[in-house]
């Protein structure tokens, strides 16, 4: 499994700018582009794990809890194929243009962690940034 953990710092005060809702909107998000075409390569994980720390995670929430959480949704919005659902939440979620732009930014460094993309996280890329946008 990915670890996102790396990608978050742990701290009473927030750096980042976002809200705590919009940080686990993009881990759902992460996971979303992460968990979507099934296929989780090894070097994804491994630059995933070396991505310097970027958002505060409230030190009030654990952070692998809301993981597995995150998780559950996710393979849950996976499983009903109800995509564009599931990004209009995400949307309404992250409602600053700068979590819009972090969260975009994210999931174009994982999908491409691995040197590749393919043609589903293409294309949920592409919906991600129309959704966004």
């Amino acid at each position: 499994m990915i670890s996102l953990k790396k990608w978050f710092r742990a701290g009473p005060t927030s750096r980042d700018g976002l809200t705590q809702s919009q940080r686990e909107a993009i881990v759902d998000l992460l996971n979303y582009c992460s968990f979507v075409d099934h296929d989780i390569s090894d070097s994804e994980e491994v630059v995933i794990d070396n991505l310097e720390t970027q958002l505060d995670w409230d030190h009030n929430m654990d952070f692998d809890y809301y993981v597995d959480k995150s998780i559950a949704i996710v393979r849950k919005a996976i499983e009903s194929k109800d995509e564009s659902f599931f990004l209009q939440q995400i949307n309404l979620r992250l409602e600053s243009p700068k979590s819009r732009e972090t969260a975009i930014a994210l999931c174009e460094k994982l999908i491409k962690a691995d040197g590749r993309a393919t043609a589903k996280e293409s294309a949920i890329l592409s919906a991600i940034k129309k959704t966004l946008g």
